[in-house]
């Protein structure tokens, strides 16, 4: 959430996380819940009402704040009856609807049959939805949230109850705060008392947003004050100039209105209303010399860029390349734009990636081997892949997308072709290494492979930035798939046990087959070879026990391969996501003891936005036809390039020509021969704090009331326990260190009951305070 410039902004972030979903395996959820025993979090959502359509309250029925009984609640997020009965309660259909309950606690919905009866229509969306919690299942309280590491804000803020009085009497104030005015220092109850101090140009802005409401709130005597402080300061006057007079001032940005512009620009969110103002006020017949101050000026700007797009439909790819090349210099600008911030600027934002495009397609991808190629790919050749799809991501409606891809098409399809062609003759002359031929993977002890379908190389890249930039070491290495580039074939290949596995004559899906006894591969079978080899075999969140001597371990996860089958070239917008869910997963089993987690895929693949054109190849020549590969009959000869199969080169398939296909209408494929399909990423992470000498393990972990009972294994002269918000930092201790008797037991204090419910780390610390273990906790235990 550190990205997120105020409070209110981190807990839309994170709403917006509690409903992300994996579409190829699961729906959309129904709601998210969102629990507030003490009611603490009432202002925050009155004031996120104001730009978030389906937030919803539990409570008494009033149409206007979108408050309602539960029985009402369930009807109207039920998309088919809020369309036909409630006609004025709508909120954008791929958006999750969030339904506040003040007073309720996810644990009184859990309690089923103990209910009350007025909560029981809203009992089964905690399973058909899904809870705005903590990772341990308790509420979000507002100090939890501010503090935590692990989805919170990451804030240093005191837990004694004057700051806690201080921060509820603030919120109103806080929640709009830039949360740079918060950091890198410890909050104290000062530091949110000074926030109720007024403030004239957040109060200017407030009112700029909503005059009649902020005329309404404030007694005369306060409205007299703000009109004095706005005639003085800002030179109009509320009452008679109006917003429309003060719109203008705001866009022209003169004096000391460049100042109000500012705060805008900080946390523009918050103002929703603010870009509809700044159209009613533009100035008629004046010249504009600042256009950035203008949303009309944007959208123009946004409207004459997607008809440029579209034009290059009618271009040569180098002249669509110019063409994106001076729109780039023209409306990258535009990026730095408060609308860009506000998704106003899907095409100026799409524009940098497009550019980027049309400079690495200029030239087809050189090298005299496939080898040579590989390099070449691994130094920056793969970034044309990875813009191309950066700027299919950057937009949504149906009439940006078909600029942007009309645009991608023309330039990346002939790069791409040319690319393919050049590799296929490459690999003509000196083909792919066979199974036989590449290394077997090697697993060290306490180490877990994590197999991720379909992770490109240039998806990998991401990947690895994304570790790099979270302090979470990354090597990043390559090899080549096996052929053909699907799963039955490559996976096996990528895995410990491909030693144990042979071809023989070639069976229509490409699998190969034991050695021992000549049975086809399956996934049961490949999982017992995997656990006969001392394979710890991973569930989707399990863990597994990476402390056992001699622990190896194998896990799969992603979903890469199937979105792109099911979504074809919409997978581009579902790309981080899936990262971001890979990453957590990677983050996950290093945090469970793993020393390192070395994540391999099976094949790459191929994506052309308005499909790739077809190969012909006749059904009646083939024992299956995939995608870009086929299994030929014995006795059949066709017209398209064949390979050898990499577990048999005796045996050999169709693939098709450069970035054909075999299938007409596919913008996703792959089975084929290419350079997105063939040279996968190796991955392996490490957790930056090098594994201690000594490695103990919390074996037991029980609250009573306030005090936290503990117990490590071994036992180890020296050690101490601590409670901590944040494991490596000393300071943030709530408890104290204490050191472990004989036994590796110790009991630890937690002094301020308002922290109960609170998710902190229990850590292990060696005599020279280095950390060694640490475990999540909640103050007072789940109950």
């Amino acid at each position: 959430m550190k990205d997120e410039t105020t409070l209110i902004e981190s807990v839309l972030a994170s709403l917006a996380h509690a409903a992300r979903y994996n579409p190829g395996d699961m729906v959309a959820p129904a709601a998210v819940l969102w629990t507030d025993t003490d009611g603490q979090w009432r202002l925050v959502v009155e004031q996120l009402r104001r730009f978030m359509p389906g937030l919803l309250t539990l409570g008494e029925y009033d149409p206007q704040t979108r408050t309602g009984p539960a029985i009402w609640l369930r009807c109207v997020i039920e998309p088919v009856v809020r369309k036909e009965k409630f006609t004025d309660l709508q909120w954008p259909d791929d958006a999750t609807p969030v339904i506040y309950m003040p007073g309720v606690s996810r644990q009184t919905l859990r309690a089923v049959e103990e209910c009350p009866d007025g909560l029981k229509p809203l009992v089964e969306l905690q399973y058909r939805g899904t809870v705005w919690t903590q990772k341990n299942g308790k509420d979000w309280t507002v100090l939890a949230f501010l503090i935590s590491e692990d989805g919170g804000m990451g804030l240093d803020v005191a837990g004694d109850r004057l700051t806690l009085q201080a921060i509820r009497g603030a919120l109103s104030k806080l929640s709009v705060t830039p949360v740079k005015q918060l950091r890198n220092k410890r909050l104290e109850a000062e530091d949110f008392d000074r926030l109720m101090i007024g403030d004239p140009t957040r109060d200017l802005l407030r009112w700029l947003n909503d005059p009649d409401g902020v005329r309404k709130e404030l007694d005369q005597g306060t409205w007299a004050a703000f009109r004095n402080r706005c005639r003085q300061d800002y030179s109009f006057n509320p009452e008679t100039d109006g917003d429309i007079v003060a719109g203008e001032k705001l866009g022209i940005r003169e004096g000391t209105w460049y100042g109000v512009w500012e705060r805008f620009v900080e946390a523009p969110a918050f103002y929703p209303r603010v870009p509809e103002l700044l159209r009613r006020s533009k100035p008629s017949g004046k010249l504009i010399f600042d256009k950035d101050s203008w949303p009309d000026e944007n959208e123009s700007m946004e409207n004459e860029l997607r008809s440029a797009l579209l034009k290059t439909s009618a271009m040569s790819p180098d002249e669509a390349r110019q063409q994106l090349e001076q729109l780039e210099v023209k409306h990258g600008v535009r990026r730095n734009w408060v609308w860009a911030r506000l998704g106003m600027s899907p095409l100026a934002n799409a524009m940098e990636h497009l550019a980027a495009v049309a400079k690495r397609t200029e030239v087809t991808l050189g090298g005299e081997s496939v080898d040579a190629m590989a390099r070449l790919y691994a130094e920056g050749g793969y970034l044309a892949d990875d813009a191309m799809l950066r700027s299919l991501a950057c937009v949504k409606t149906a009439e940006d997308t078909t600029a942007v891809q009309t645009a991608v098409r023309c330039v990346y399809l002939p790069w791409l072709e040319d690319t393919t062609r050049h590799f296929q003759q490459c690999h003509s002359v000196k083909s792919l290494p066979s199974v036989e031929q590449q290394e077997v993977a090697k697993v060290n002890t306490h180490e877990c492979i994590l197999f991720a379908d379909g992770l490109r190389f240039d998806i990998g890249q991401r990947l690895a930035a994304m570790a790099s930039e979270r302090n979470i070491e990354v090597s990043v290495t390559w090899r080549w798939a096996s052929l053909p580039t699907v799963t039955a074939t490559a996976k096996p290949a990528t895995s410990p046990i491909a030693g144990k596995l042979s071809g023989g004559h070639m069976r229509e899906d490409f699998s190969p087959e034991l050695k021992e006894t000549g049975e086809t591969l399956t996934t049961d079978r490949f999982r017992r070879l995997l656990s006969d080899a001392g394979f710890q075999i991973l569930g989707q969140v399990d863990t597994g026990d990476p402390l056992t001597q001699d622990a190896r371990g194998w896990t799969e996860y992603g979903e890469f391969d199937k979105l792109g089958h099911d979504l074809q070239v919409k997978l581009a917008t579902m790309i981080e996501d899936q990262l971001e869910l890979l990453f957590e997963r990677v983050q996950g089993l290093l945090e469970a003891g793993w020393k390192r987690v070395v994540v391999v895929t099976d094949h790459g693949w191929l994506l052309v936005p308005g499909g790739m054109p077809k190969a012909p190849l006749q059904k009646y020549l083939a024992e299956s036809r995939w995608s870009r590969c086929a299994a030929i009959k014995d006795t059949s000869h066709v017209e398209a390039p064949v390979s050898g199969w990499s577990w048999n080169s005796h045996e050999q398939f169709a693939h098709a020509p450069g970035a054909y296909c075999f299938v007409s209408g596919q913008e996703y494929a792959h089975g084929g021969v290419s350079l997105q399909e063939c040279m996968v990423p190796i991955l392996t992470f490490t957790a930056m704090m090098e594994s201690p000498q000594l490695i103990v393990k919390v074996c037991e972990i029980q609250w009573i009331h306030q005090r936290c009972r503990v117990k490590v294994e071994p036992v180890a002269e020296g050690i101490m326990a601590d409670l901590r918000t944040k494991p490596s930092v000393a300071s943030s201790s709530i408890s104290g260190l204490k050191r472990l008797d004989a036994h590796g037991k110790a009991a630890l204090l937690v002094a301020d009951d308002t922290l109960e419910g609170t998710t902190v780390s229990l850590v292990i610390v060696d005599a020279s305070g280095r950390v060694i273990c640490k475990e999540a906790t909640t103050v007072g235990g789940d109950r």
